[in-house]
């Protein structure tokens, strides 16, 4: 699969349509919506702030604050931050935003000392819970764009008999002498290398999509491969 989500302007599906006025910011924003809600309420759900509200209405209320501004986006952009670093400092401080304007509906502060103690004492596993969410969220999303590439009627129908290998295999879990027998060949040495063969080239179109969703969301060139063996790492042939 040869996809060129990155031509040489460098300007990533994101920016071209943050910069793309109001119909382009809007696309923008459902796309980051999408990619981050799971990954958002994991953070606050570990962040134990349920005095507040539940996880879904926090992030719900952070996305209709920040989001529907016009130059949210575009500030992260300029930030040098990765998208879910923006994200992740942005929900942080709305939840110090809420715990204020609880303090000062009820005309008291001690609810804000305590509570923020009790949020910086939890950062640290919501941090790690925001980091599994997004992980999941992004191996699935490489996942679906090279299952549906793979699928695409137009390709070889050998290319699909790869992507189910694949699914079994590494997703499923099944041994490759149980994916041969099930298909009614002998399980052979020979035969569970060829299996291999097939999901070492399905790994790296999930790696190379990996690497398009992370230059998407603002990482460095530089972490690229770092960041993909993090977030394979489990996933083999």
């Amino acid at each position: 699969m040869s996809v060129d989500y990155f031509p040489t302007t460098q300007r990533t599906w994101l920016a071209t349509h943050i910069a793309d006025g109001d119909r382009g910011l809007d696309a923008a924003r459902v796309h980051v919506m999408e990619r981050s809600r799971a990954a958002l309420v994991a953070y606050v759900r570990g962040a134990r702030v349920s005095a507040l509200g539940e996880p879904d209405d926090i992030v719900h209320d952070y996305f209709a604050r920040n989001l529907g501004k016009s130059d949210y986006l575009a500030r992260w952009l300029e930030s040098d931050l990765s998208l879910r670093r923006w994200l992740m400092n942005g929900v942080s401080a709305h939840i110090r935003t809420l715990w204020r304007e609880r303090a000062t509906h009820a005309r008291r502060h001690e609810p804000l000392v305590g509570s923020a103690r009790e949020l910086a004492s939890d950062t640290r596993g919501a941090e790690r819970d925001f980091e599994r969410a997004w992980i999941r969220a992004t191996l699935g999303e490489a996942c679906r764009r090279v299952q549906d590439a793979l699928q695409d009627g137009r390709r070889p129908d050998r290319d699909a008999e790869v992507w189910r290998v694949f699914e079994l295999h590494v997703l499923e879990g099944q041994p490759y002498r149980a994916i041969l027998a099930a298909a009614g060949e002998s399980p052979t040495r020979d035969g569970e290398e060829r299996l291999a063969v097939a999901v070492r080239r399905v790994l790296r179109l999930v790696r190379a999509e990996l690497k398009a969703i992370l230059r998407e969301d603002g990482v460095r060139e530089s972490e690229l491969d770092a960041e993909v063996d993090r977030m394979t790492d489990g996933l083999d042939a």
